[in-house]
């Protein structure tokens, strides 16, 4: 009965936004995500640099965080075309506190997309 409750749900969100494919549209579960190394060779950062923007809030992955010791961040597709536009930005000579001062005045008007 739930899974015919999120396909429905599914489906109706696909119309609305218009199908690329007409195969079943089934529900994503809530946990997928990309890794941090993965995340990583997709916008051509380091881990380091990663591992530094997430603590310091610059790009928080928004399916799962790190819960301690041992626990795997999960990124978003989304999450990660913002690392690749913060890494395009510094590429182009733009240094990380002007980023982050971008990213902070696009939060504090409610603008999530950069």
């Amino acid at each position: 009965m739930r899974e015919s409750v999120d396909a429905a749900r599914a489906a109706e969100a696909a119309d609305e936004q218009g199908l690329l494919f007409t195969d079943d549209v089934s529900p994503l579960p809530s946990d997928l995500g990309y890794r941090g190394p993965t995340a990583c060779n997709a916008a051509g950062i380091t881990y380091r640099q990663l591992d530094y923007w997430a603590r310091t809030g610059l790009v928080e992955p928004t399916v799962r965080g790190a819960k301690g010791s041992g626990s795997q961040r999960l990124y978003s597709f989304r999450d990660i075309l913002i690392l690749k536009v913060i890494k395009r930005l510094l590429d182009a000579g733009i240094s990380l506190q002007q980023i982050r001062t971008a990213v902070s005045h696009l939060r504090e008007r409610g603008t999530d997309d950069l």
